[in-house]
């Protein structure tokens, strides 16, 4: 209904906008800790987050423990909010959390920045995002108003401490000499230091050799089954529509291992 609703306002979908952007923030840790979980697409399926956060905290016995999120926390699934708050909220004792920026996020701050221009959101799982902050139908109504008065109407359905903690996530992190973590993985053809928000957090299908002979963990491109072997590791198995959220542990001593908890 809603979407219809949108279509009948401003019909077709809005091209991505094409301009030149900073830089994303890269992360670096010297050494990898001991315990560190990289964990794929939530896509605002909380329950799944929580009993996969639950499953590594008994798995690490009390040991502190860093996971990192890569990213597309938000959209698709039915509570993208409750899963902000949660990742926002205190930690379970021993372990901290880490956020990467996918490009669900990047969607969602472009559009509560300019509604109108970034309209194409509603079509990728915004829509959810926006019900699970108590946007109705009724308040869409509204889209014919001036952009700015719309921008702080959409806004206003948000804590601003949840938009002010996304605008400031990393794009990627690189742990010692072997992993690099980004959402969607990098351009191999270009040095780490150059890879832009489109590399991070948009690219698809790289079969090229990561630079530095790095392993690249990610997700944004859903799979059926993760393959630990090769040099890109994908842990995005499509929460929402499959039930199955993956993550994967990594260490200096050991390859590779998969954790996934199923609803």
């Amino acid at each position: 209904m809603m979407k219809r609703l949108v279509k009948q306002l401003f019909g077709q979908k809005t091209q991505e906008p094409r301009r030149r952007e900073p830089l994303p923030q890269q992360l670096r840790i010297p050494t990898i800790p001991p315990l560190t979980y990289a964990i794929g697409d939530v896509h605002g399926c909380l329950d799944l987050y929580q009993d996969l956060e639950e499953r590594i905290a008994a798995e690490a016995e009390g040991g502190p423990v860093l996971i990192v999120l890569l990213g597309d926390l938000v959209d698709r699934g039915t509570d993208s909010a409750g899963v902000i708050a949660h990742v926002m909220g205190p930690a379970p004792a021993g372990i901290q959390r880490l956020t990467l920026m996918g490009n669900h996020e990047q969607m969602m701050l472009q559009f509560l920045d300019a509604p109108r221009a970034n309209i194409r959101w509603l079509d990728y799982g915004g829509q959810a995002t926006l019900a699970s902050y108590g946007v109705t139908e009724a308040d869409m109504g509204g889209f014919d108003m001036p952009e700015l008065q719309l921008a702080q109407k959409m806004k206003s359905f948000f804590p601003p401490e949840h938009i002010a903690w996304m605008r400031l996530l990393p794009g990627a992190m690189r742990l010692g000499n072997t992993y690099f973590l980004s959402h969607s993985g990098l351009n191999p053809s270009k040095p780490l230091g150059a890879q832009s928000s489109r590399d991070l957090m948009w690219s698809r299908g790289i079969k090229a050799a990561p630079p530095e002979g790095l392993t690249v963990v990610h997700g944004h491109t859903p799979i059926e089954n993760v393959d630990l072997t090769g040099p890109y590791i994908n842990i995005d198995t499509g929460a929402y529509a499959t039930g199955r959220l993956s993550a994967v542990r990594l260490s200096a001593e050991a390859p590779p291992q998969l954790l996934e908890v199923c609803g």
